[in-house]
């Protein structure tokens, strides 16, 4: 500590904080070199609201010659005089207002310099009470976060704790001036940990869960806050341990389609994580029927989101795969509307083929699925206009052929894949073809030589001859049954 009390507080240097993110020492934002407040203790302030900031370093009078607000001279009548919140040195006329900073432990009102004092004051004034102040507060700061020119001041003097701390207050325009100002914040990359590590989440998550029927500026802005985060792979985990997919599962189906598509979109991103498809599929708020609801949806974005989320939900366990195969028989076969409809836009179908792709590996729904793998075979048959698309039907097709019971109906398909995949241009496409065609022969060598023979014998010799290391992999068996050296009799 120096002479007046304040801790000098010494070089700054980066913290480290949970699940590998390290908080910077210095962020770059809006073009300004800015130093995050710290606080003493825990940085989580919603858990603990009654924060307490590190004291800035107090430059020694010897240091300076000049005010640092107007550059006024300083002699015997224009004395020094320093900013309780930053530290700095300044004449009696930029730093003359004295107000309590409870936020540095300063009960009684102390010399805060007027590049200080707008936003030090809203810090000050969420610890209040009453809820005008707080609602001051909240307004202030969040008008703040959208200024250039302060939101330095908001980063550096504890304006994102305090719009933190007061997301606990149940009061409708405090919610709406809380989310907003998180929201501005988090659309600078630059202050994503500081914001993880501050709490900003859960305080974003809390906003959400209470929120009511025509907040619906406060629902897009939270949802959009919680949707920057989760697009980030380095910080979805936090987000996700601070409670995000709670309020993203209830809000995909609010009756704000702005906000339920938010919803969607983030859910998108959470489910890149595949530690969360079990607690997704499981959900006791059913999730799972929601979202597979969604895809009848009027609005084709909708339904393009949707089917992409459950796309990555089928990537996982059987069990996953047979809870959806389940749901959508018994939610009147969405599914099935979603591979026979004309979207205007390729993309929901490619989603739709890629889900039913991932479902034909599950074993103990080949039943269930027969419609879905006829679908795909006219599909294929049709010729799709993208490569996309081509290559999850021929996917799915070749996943359908690997079961004996599908065996039968897929030899309708043989021609079009030989015309359609084997002569493909796309390697991906010409494999999965060879696949379908492989695993047809193993369970009716017969009839699918036949077929073969009057047409694409040659697609699939040069197939097999292409694809690296696959002659290789047939050759051990057949050396194992006829080894190349033998000991004569």
């Amino acid at each position: 500590m120096d002479e007046t009390g304040n801790r000098t507080g010494g070089r700054r240097v980066s913290r480290q904080m949970s699940h590998g993110l390290v908080v910077p020492a210095i962020v770059r934002v809006d073009g300004q070199d800015l130093h995050p407040a710290r606080v003493e203790g825990t940085s989580d302030v919603f858990r603990a609201p009654m924060f307490e900031l590190v004291k800035s370093r107090w430059v020694p009078d010897e240091e300076v010659n000049a005010c640092a607000l107007c550059g006024a001279k300083f002699n015997q009548l224009r004395r020094r005089h320093h900013c309780r919140q930053c530290g700095l040195i300044f004449c009696a006329k930029c730093c003359k207002e004295k107000i309590p900073l409870p936020q540095l432990a300063c009960e009684e009102p102390e010399r805060v310099c007027e590049q200080c004092r707008p936003v030090a004051e809203f810090v000050t004034k969420c610890r209040s009470p009453h809820l005008p102040f707080q609602l001051e507060s909240a307004k202030g700061l969040a008008h703040a976060t959208k200024d250039p020119k302060k939101v330095g001041k908001v980063v550096e003097l504890g304006g994102v704790q305090a719009l933190i701390t007061l997301s606990i207050i149940d009061n409708v325009q405090i919610r709406r001036h809380v989310t907003a100002g998180l929201h501005a914040l988090s659309t600078r990359p630059a202050l994503h940990t500081m914001l993880a590590e501050a709490g900003a989440v859960k305080a974003v998550c809390r906003i959400l869960t209470g929120v009511k029927n025509g907040e619906d500026e406060t629902l897009c802005d939270g949802i959009s806050a919680l949707l920057i985060f989760c697009k980030s792979p380095e910080l979805r985990g936090k987000a996700l341990d601070d409670g995000a997919l709670g309020p993203v599962l209830e809000l995909c189906t609010h009756p704000s389609q702005a906000a339920a598509l938010l919803a969607l979109s983030t859910l998108a991103h959470i489910v890149d994580n595949p530690g969360t498809h079990d607690t997704i599929v499981s959900s006791p708020k059913r999730a799972l029927p929601r979202i597979l609801a969604l895809t009848a949806s009027d609005d084709e974005q909708m339904q393009e989101v949707a089917l992409k989320i459950l796309a990555h939900l089928s990537t996982g366990n059987d069990e996953n795969k047979h809870r959806i195969v389940q749901e959508d028989f018994t939610s009147g076969r969405s599914l099935h509307k979603a591979l026979n409809r004309k979207p205007k836009s390729e993309q929901v179908l490619c989603n739709a083929a890629c889900l039913v792709a991932n479902l034909a590996t599950g074993p103990d729904d080949q039943g269930g699925l027969q419609e879905l793998m006829v679908l795909s075979g006219d599909l294929l048959t049709k010729g799709p206009a993208s490569s996309e698309l081509l290559c999850h039907l021929t996917r799915a097709l070749a996943n359908f052929a690997r079961f004996r019971q599908n065996s039968n109906r897929l030899m309708l398909y043989l021609p079009t894949v030989v015309n359609n995949c084997l002569r493909s241009a796309i390697p991906t496409v010409r494999t999965h073809g060879l696949r379908f065609l492989l695993s047809l022969l193993t369970v009716m060598p017969a009839q699918t030589t036949e077929l073969l023979l009057k047409n694409g014998a040659e697609e699939v010799f040069k197939a097999l001859g292409v694809i690296p290391g696959l002659m290789e992999a047939v050759m051990m068996p057949l050396l194992a049954e006829a080894p190349e050296k033998v000991k004569p009799l």
